[in-house]
């Protein structure tokens, strides 16, 4: 019995054992650092979607965040000799693009070469690799210039047909939200506002690639007015500077390439390690109350205000803190959460500063979020004001006399089923939903007039719900100044007196998950059945208006 007790003993301590050492051979290689050859070019892959952050544990795509980091870091690194960047049908807003480009040109002060290759692409990619030193492209058409289009979709009609109205108010000409669901085409003032924003994105491009290549911006115009494709004619222009393969690129003969996947798994040199710290605060998706994660039923990521407010907070209370940088990128969303994150701003401005760094979005509450800041920073291509509110409700009676359901509604008051879907709002409730709009758009206006110091006088013309570009927001006094977000941590490094070519530390929010992590995102609310994670959706919104949010979607080509 005894020698049994023995046997099974020795088997659980050696399966122990065995399980130990399978445990820290696996942690041994997830941190082992890769080796990195001496004179290698960094190769850089970009296509498709540029998110600024994703802290999942597997990436699906490089961020702004990778690039920003670890180019400070390749700068510093002997090993890296260059870069190679390599372009495919980019789908980032322009200022995204545009921040990746000043992150390159600050790589570029190291004296190390950026070459770029583009395989397939358009006015985006070029803008992009206009700020390398050298860009070649695919030798069959691999770069068409033909312009920007800006589209807005409109559904009344189509959900008319299933038997769904939108019932929808906003306070502002310009607030052109809700039109999605109520108009079947553009109102004068949405056409006048996005005309006026796509050509200024347009412009910018067109000034951008014409000031990095040194070539006439009537030039660069003729050939996307012609629709170029003909890359001899590019090529003769001066915006590019050779049609090849990318095997045929002859500085990179005989060179060792990196995969910056790999080199992300590489730790020195670090850039940043001082006590002193600044924190980096990244801030993107659809804004709700409560807890970030997860997507709206309008497939926006959200950023839940609790989590903001928590790594503000943090910041705010960490001593070797010394400042903040802000990265918003948001279309806002619900007014008393934009608010919330907005005070707990406030309340760290006054400790220390903050730096707001606004990406492709910083509009409706993703400016409000915006408003306590020391500064605010963005880019020419930035779509950002959008100072108005809406709100309103779908109304699925038609939908349900089309599939047979019925409805009866016992109330104990007057308003109890004010938000029913059932019925469009009556006057009197249309009047006191008119009613509650006007105070969230005064508050807005003041927080505006307070936070940028504007004369009351001027608000009307700068509000009513209109998006600008970065370009007019800084002639509106929206925003302080151009930049991106290295130029936004060297700004909020200045205003705490701390020397970034000295020990200076970092800490980003949100962290990096863990393991463990990933496992619950799985076994938690990513395991939700279809029909009741739409059912969470939709009850979010009944809370959610009335909004300071965009119009649902710009979509810019």
């Amino acid at each position: 019995m005894k020698k049994g007790l023995l046997i099974t003993l020795l088997v659980i301590m050696i399966i122990i054992i065995l399980i130990g050492l399978g445990i820290g051979y696996f942690y041994y290689q997830i941190n082992r650092e890769p080796n990195i050859p001496a004179n290698g070019y960094l190769k850089i892959n970009l296509g498709g979607d540029i998110v600024d952050n994703d802290n999942s544990i597997v990436q699906k795509n490089i961020t702004v965040r990778d690039l920003w980091y670890h180019l400070n870091r390749a700068k510093r690194d002997n090993r890296i000799k260059g870069i190679l960047l390599k372009l495919s049908f980019l789908k980032s807003g322009f200022a995204k693009t545009d921040d990746i480009g000043r992150i390159i040109k600050n790589f570029r002060k190291s004296g190390k070469k950026v070459y770029t290759y583009i395989e397939n692409g358009g006015i985006r990619e070029l803008q992009l690799a206009s700020y390398t030193d050298k860009i070649y492209v695919y030798p069959n058409n691999g770069l068409s210039l033909n312009g920007l289009s800006i589209q807005a979709l409109f559904l009344k009609n189509a959900l008319t047909k299933i038997g769904i109205e939108a019932d929808f108010l906003n306070v502002g000409d310009y607030k052109t939200g809700p039109n999605m669901f109520t108009k079947d085409k553009m109102t004068k003032p949405h056409r006048e506002s996005m005309t006026t924003l796509v050509n200024d994105i347009y412009n910018s491009s067109i000034k951008i690639i014409s000031t990095n290549r040194k070539v006439n911006e009537n030039l660069i115009r003729n050939l996307v007015n012609d629709f170029t494709t003909d890359g001899t004619e590019i090529l003769k222009a001066g915006l590019i500077d050779g049609l090849k393969y990318e095997d045929e690129i002859l500085e990179l003969k005989k060179s060792e390439i990196v995969n910056f996947s790999v080199y992300k798994e590489t730790k020195s040199p670090l850039p940043f390690k001082g006590k002193n710290k600044i924190a980096i605060i990244f801030a993107q998706g659809e804004i709700h109350s409560g807890k970030s994660g997860g997507k709206s039923v309008f497939g926006n990521k959200i950023m839940g205000s609790d989590t903001i407010k928590k790594y503000l907070q943090s910041a705010r209370e960490d001593k070797s803190v010394k400042c903040v940088v802000l990265r918003v990128d948001s279309p806002g969303g619900s007014p008393i959460a934009s608010d919330v994150i907005r005070h707990e701003a406030e309340l760290l401005m006054k400790e220390k500063p903050l730096v707001i760094s606004m990406s492709d979005l910083a509009a409706s509450g993703g400016y409000m979020i915006s408003l306590s800041s020391s500064k605010i920073i963005a880019l020419p291509q930035t779509i950002t004001g959008s100072i108005g509110v809406y709100g309103g409700k779908f109304v699925l009676k038609g939908l349900y006399d089309k599939i047979g359901v019925n409805k009866e509604i016992i109330t104990t008051s007057k308003y109890a089923n004010f938000y029913s879907d059932y019925r469009k709002f009556n006057d009197e409730e249309r009047k006191k939903y008119a009613s509650i709009m006007d105070e969230i758009y005064k508050l807005f206006v003041n927080k505006t007039i307070k936070g940028r110091n504007l004369p009351a006088k001027d608000i009307k013309s700068i509000a009513e719900g209109r998006v600008w570009s970065g370009v007019r927001a800084k002639k509106l006094n929206l925003i302080d100044q151009y930049g991106g977000l290295d130029k936004a941590v060297s700004e909020a490094a200045i205003l705490a007196k701390l020397d970034l070519e000295k020990n200076v530390g970092l800490k980003i929010y949100p962290p990096s998950k863990s393991l463990l992590d990933f496992i619950f995102d799985i076994l938690g609310s990513k395991n939700l059945g279809m029909i009741s994670a739409m059912k969470s959706g939709l009850e979010r919104y009944k809370t959610f208006f009335p909004a300071t949010i965009l119009p649902f979607k710009i979509i810019i080509e």
